[in-house]
């Protein structure tokens, strides 16, 4: 007999909607749903033989998969997972990566995302917070972790899931209630160090089921399975948006192909054409780097591609046009999306001549998000506000000298559930949302989002420096990259290189800025003291950032 995750019974999937309480606040929700994320192993039964993970010539089908996740459920056990334990998933992309995922929930444990790229000092700062009861993860994070964790590598795991004599643990934990944590994805502060968003079972589930009811894909009850297709998987997923990716096919029985190694376009173009890619999910700065590479090499446009979606930074218009010249197949299925990872990655989204023909448009918001606009001005813009059962619990929180974190911090959600997104916008009167500036201090370069306090805070922390500023500068492919204004003390000397090198010891690679202005200073402030960053980063697009 297969080994099986024990799943509650298989639920009518439906669109209709209903006022609940979640959590204290009013919010619209579906009538029919699942109550827990590992519920999705009910729908994907209905195509056990499909290729679920596909990862160079390795193909797991969904009834594999399951048998590994049984499988693996036991080998967490043994090493002290138990319902409501905190597990670290610590690697890049990979079968055992989604397997370990899915385990983990699957003991009725919380998977806590750990980003690969963090620097030392971050990884620590996870950890700290957290108190993981097992990380696992690939040998080059393990070697990472401070001395003392308790670990299971991938190539273990990938060892015992091998071994198909392995017995699978059966002892099913409790159900998982909807408002319990399911994952923990770090998202970047805007005062410091990472902080862990804290997302429930129904978070996750709401943010799918109102994702496939927009894009018309809930299945009906008796219906036949979707005809299968293939995603590419380029997007990391300890980030919301590759998470979406591996949750998805469980529902439509589609194949997740991962691509190869680093991100390079050639690849890329070569793995669409081979496998037979029809959707794929990216940042704008990869579906920039691919329509470069196709333009530089003659290559005709790639016509087997039918869905692109785009999300994680602003997509210009103008490449949202020149998308419709490389990818010509996907002139209904181009889709934007606007959303952050304590909305649980999605609150809006938008598709073909909708978004087209709406420069700075994300679409409309989810059939669940109910969206706002704070003190909006003659425009009828001010900073978008979310309410939806895909908020977060809060910020992972620990209080001093207790075992649990008992609460959870709640962060820019105020006591009504309402989200302060800290992103500048409009509603139309048709419903669409309109995107047009942040005001936190945020960048987001080539999709990873970066906060510039923190930045600044270790900057701040070399003895030559006196003042400094981090700000985003417009970049062709990237959309943002990181720039620094500093104000050095009289009679210090220091280069762009040596900051550099000072920031690398403590911050993740992408944290590091790559412009440098010196700046004579004072820095231009405001009559509270602020610096104003809009003021900086103008003079330095004016003058061609050759400072």
């Amino acid at each position: 007999m297969t080994p099986e995750v024990s799943v509650s019974p298989p639920v009518a999937w439906g669109a209709e909607l209903v006022e609940e309480l979640v959590l204290g606040a009013p919010c619209l929700v579906f009538s029919n749903r699942h109550r827990s994320v590992t519920g999705l192993f009910a729908d994907a039964r209905r195509f056990p033989d499909r290729p679920y993970l596909v990862q160079g010539g390795r193909r797991v089908t969904f009834a594999e998969h399951e048998r590994l996740v049984a499988t693996a459920v036991g080998l967490l056990r043994r090493n002290g997972v138990k319902k409501g334990s905190p597990v670290l998933l610590f690697g890049v992309n990979s079968v055992e990566w989604v397997v370990a995922y899915w385990a983990i929930l699957a003991a009725g444990a919380v998977v806590v995302l750990g980003n690969a790229w963090w620097s030392e000092d971050e990884v620590g700062h996870a950890v700290t917070s957290i108190e993981p009861v097992l990380v696992v993860g690939d040998e080059a994070r393990l070697a990472r972790l401070p001395a003392g964790l308790p670990v299971l590598s991938f190539s273990a795991l990938a060892e015992l899931l091998g071994d198909e004599s392995s017995d699978p643990y059966d002892d099913a934990p409790g159900s998982a209630s909807e408002d319990d944590p399911a994952v923990v994805v770090f998202t970047s502060g805007t005062t410091g160090l990472p902080k862990g968003a804290v997302l429930s079972h129904r978070a996750i589930v709401s943010t799918l089921q109102a994702l496939l009811e927009r894009t018309r894909r809930l299945p009906a009850a008796d219906s036949q399975p979707p005809a299968p297709s293939s995603s590419l998987l380029s997007l990391p997923m300890f980030h919301v948006g590759g998470l979406q990716q591996i949750i998805t096919p469980m529902v439509t029985g589609g194949s997740i192909v991962f691509s190869e190694g680093r991100f390079d376009p050639q690849r890329i173009v070569a793995q669409i054409l081979a496998d037979g890619i029809r959707v794929w999910s990216a940042v704008p700065t990869m579906v920039t780097r691919v329509m470069d590479y196709l333009e530089q090499n003659a290559h005709p446009p790639l016509v087997t591609l039918h869905t692109l979606g785009l999300g994680g930074a602003p997509v210009p218009q103008e490449l949202r046009e020149r998308v419709l010249t490389w990818f010509p197949s996907v002139t209904r299925g181009l889709a934007v999306t606007y959303g952050l990872s304590e909305a649980c990655g999605v609150v809006a989204t938008g598709a073909g001549e909708e978004v087209r023909v709406r420069p700075g448009c994300v679409g409309r918001p989810l059939a669940t998000s109910t969206v706002s606009i704070a003190a909006p001005d003659e425009a009828g813009t001010g900073e978008i506000l979310v309410r939806s059962p895909s908020l977060m619990l809060g910020y992972w929180s620990r209080p001093e000298g207790a075992d649990w974190p008992v609460t959870w911090d709640p962060g820019p959600i105020g006591p009504d559930r309402w989200l302060a997104t800290g992103d500048i916008g409009r509603l139309d009167q048709d419903g669409f949302l309109f995107v047009t500036d942040r005001s936190k201090d945020i960048v987001i370069r080539g999709g990873e989002n970066i906060a510039t306090p923190h930045v600044e805070g270790r900057l701040s922390s070399h003895s030559a420096v006196a003042e400094v500023a981090v700000l985003g500068l417009p970049h062709p492919s990237l959309g943002e990259e990181l720039g620094a204004v500093v104000v050095l003390h009289p009679g210090q000397d220091v280069s762009g290189e040596d900051l550099g090198a000072f920031a690398r010891e403590t911050l993740a690679h992408f944290e590091v800025p790559s412009k440098w202005w010196f700046h004579p200073g004072p820095l231009p402030q405001n009559a509270t003291g602020k610096v104003l960053k809009r003021t900086l980063r103008h003079e330095w697009v004016e003058r061609g950032q050759a400072l």
